[in-house]
């Protein structure tokens, strides 16, 4: 059986983030105290797994919505190097 994701659990907050990754390119975060370097595909990454929560929270429950919810768990993950 698949683990069940909540897309509204799935918050990051960075208190800082570098001039280079607001700008769409690479560099560094801060999340919950801890310097997270983002790579230069890292915030494209980020805004796709956030697109594919909000296409999952538009299906109805099933297998194709928690698959893309996990799938959207692993790129972000792969995003900020997890």
């Amino acid at each position: 059986m698949a683990t069940r994701i909540d897309p509204k659990q799935f918050t990051i907050v960075a208190t800082f983030v570098s001039a280079g990754v607001a700008a769409g390119a690479g560099g560094f975060v801060i999340v919950g105290g801890k310097l997270k370097k983002v790579p230069p595909r890292g915030i494209k990454q980020l805004q796709a797994a956030y697109q594919m929560l909000e296409s999952a929270d538009g299906l109805a429950a099933g297998r194709l919505k928690t698959q893309l919810q996990q799938n959207a768990v692993d790129l972000a993950q792969q995003a900020v190097g997890a």
